[in-house]
């Protein structure tokens, strides 16, 4: 199966982009790619779970449906430990470093920046 690659450092709060960013992950997905959205920097809010929490209900939606859709969602470590994550919202988030999206990414036939 072919992989796409997303790296995102969109803020939760930028509500428009982090939809965009789920529509296109979630599209990958029905298409029949394997799909990861790599989280660093702010990106990494978006599943910390005390925003995610407050987050909008369409924004949970959609990130709920990525998930059911097979959309891995991977938290950079640094960002986890430069923003204080201590729980997600969900319990399948993975932390990678970034040496480890990067071999992700080279195998991957599409790798998208947002």
């Amino acid at each position: 199966m072919d992989k796409v690659a997303f790296l995102s450092t969109i803020p939760p709060a930028d509500i428009a982009r982090t939809g965009m960013l789920l529509d296109y992950a979630s599209a990958a997905a029905a298409m029949g790619y394997e799909v990861l959205v790599f989280l660093a920097l702010d990106g990494v809010l978006l599943v910390k779970k005390e925003v995610f929490e407050k987050l909008n209900e369409n924004i949970k939606k959609k990130f709920d449906d990525a998930v059911k859709l097979g959309v891995k969602f991977v938290a950079c470590s640094s960002a986890v430990q430069g923003f204080g994550v201590k729980n997600f919202c969900k319990d399948d988030i993975e932390v990678w470093g970034v040496g480890s999206f990067y071999e992700y990414a080279s195998a991957s036939k599409f790798v998208i920046s947002l």
